[in-house]
């Protein structure tokens, strides 16, 4: 059983821990102190090479790329939030409420984020077209959301409130994903429905933020509570939020709860997405140095919820340079791929000996070997720490060579339009059948990060 640390709880809770940790595994790397994989020193130049010629092949102006958040999954292909933004404009929503309701659907779309395999797909009603992974699950939302699927009034269909998110069922959304269990399932949907069931149990106990405005709790009335908070600053450009103020309250709203029913392998109860390291355990397994927080699920809800309310009411969040690369296994799987990090033979054999027992159960993958690992595996921990340092690493290379600073070129803007999409491309050639990054993360009930 893990040792649950105390006193250090407050600490592995915040995105300063995130930061400090991974580095802590990083350098243990420098010291030859890493028990599962190899790191190639010479090869992060061809990381930030790779990188480099895809933002000079996609964007004219490296400055100008997107944000990383759920907002590009929703817009693949065609423009639909901003279609949605114009009419409901039309009708004479003001921009608060504008905002409100991109809130709600995208922290339900953050929240229904499962990881979609090759085989999974969905058709858009409005063009036929056919789409896969995370911009067919971001799609299906979409459809799911306008056809007031989230909302418990068919008066206001264009909202999600927790009378509504307590009551989803799962007829509702194998309809909404068009599952077929026989030619078209889609795995974890189950919990997926159990997170969006406990959203709305947290949205109703903690009215002081989501109740502030209307008569019931939303996920987008955050904005309201943002915006009264006593460390929010008005000023005439909008509103100066800190990061601090939305940290805790995006912590409630799913990760805690994945952690607490994911039977040991999701985390650490009551402190969410948190594994122990053997890179970083030394002589005292109890030291608060043991353990390395990434809280993926609440970054990527801070990503994702941030840009609505600078784009849409011109607010300023303070702090966001504490948030940290995402463990992302796109972003991951570019580290191996480029030669970076190399898992160490002994526990490939391993990992590809796992690979080969889950293939004999009954609709597991049998294409595209590779190792694959449970996501509590000391080769999981490791390589999510490692994905995270190097990528702040990455990043501020990149930023050296096209001579652009933190500001032109935040962190957030390299890893929508570089890392990610780096990722996502040497998967698809490397593995072009499954398109899978090079480790393989076993599915578990409740493992969502």
């Amino acid at each position: 059983m893990v040792p649950t640390p105390d006193a250090s709880n407050e600490y592995l809770l915040t995105l300063r821990a995130v930061r400090e940790s991974c580095f802590r595994v990083k350098d243990a790397g420098a010291r030859n102190g890493l028990s599962h994989f190899d790191v190639d020193p010479s090869k992060l130049q061809d990381v930030v090479q790779f990188v480099v010629a895809l933002i000079k092949r996609d964007f004219d102006n490296p400055s100008s790329m997107p944000v990383h958040g759920i907002w590009r999954h929703f817009e693949t292909g065609r423009p639909r939030i901003q279609h949605l933004l114009n009419s409901w404009s039309s009708l004479g929503f003001d921009a608060t409420e504008q905002t409100r309701r991109v809130l709600d659907l995208f922290v339900v779309g953050v929240l229904l984020d499962t990881d979609a395999d090759h085989v999974w797909s969905f058709r858009e009603k409005a063009t036929g077209r056919t789409y896969k992974r995370a911009e067919g699950i971001a799609v299906a939302v979409l459809e799911l959301f306008t056809d007031g699927a989230f909302s418990s009034d068919v008066n206001q269909p264009h909202r999600v409130d927790s009378e509504a998110l307590i009551n989803l069922s799962m007829d509702t959304l194998q309809k909404g994903f068009q599952v077929d269990q026989e030619c078209n399932a889609l795995i974890g949907l189950d919990d997926r429905l159990e997170l969006l069931r406990n959203l709305g149990q947290v949205l109703q106990e903690h009215a002081d933020f989501f109740q502030q405005t209307g008569p019931v709790p939303r996920p987008g009335n955050l904005m309201d509570f943002l915006l009264e908070h006593k460390d929010t600053i008005k000023t005439k450009k909008g509103a100066l939020i800190r990061l601090e103020t939305l940290w805790p309250v995006v912590l409630t709203m799913g990760e805690l709860f994945v952690t607490d029913r994911a039977d040991g392998r999701g985390g650490i109860p009551d402190l969410g997405d948190v594994y122990p390291s053997t890179a970083t355990q030394f002589n005292n397994p109890q030291s608060p140095d043991h353990y390395v927080p990434f809280h993926k699920m609440s970054q990527w809800l801070v990503y994702s919820i941030i840009e609505p309310m600078e784009r849409l009411l011109g607010a300023t969040i303070e702090g966001t340079e504490l948030l940290t690369p995402l463990p992302e296994f796109r972003n991951a799987g570019l580290l191996i791929d480029t030669g970076l990090l190399t898992l160490k033979q002994h526990e490939y054999a391993r990992g590809i000996e796992n690979y080969h027992k889950n293939s004999l159960l009954p609709g597991q993958p049998k294409i595209e070997v590779a190792p694959m690992f449970e996501m509590n595996d000391p080769v999981i921990i490791e390589w999510r720490a490692l994905t995270t340092a190097y990528l702040d690493i990455v990043a501020e290379r990149v930023r050296d060579v096209l001579r652009l600073n933190r500001n032109k070129l935040t962190l957030t803007r390299v890893m929508d339009g570089a890392t990610w999409a780096a990722g996502r491309e040497l998967a698809e050639i490397s593995r072009p059948n499954t398109q899978e990054p090079p480790i393989i993360v076993k599915f578990n009930k409740f493992v969502l990060h």
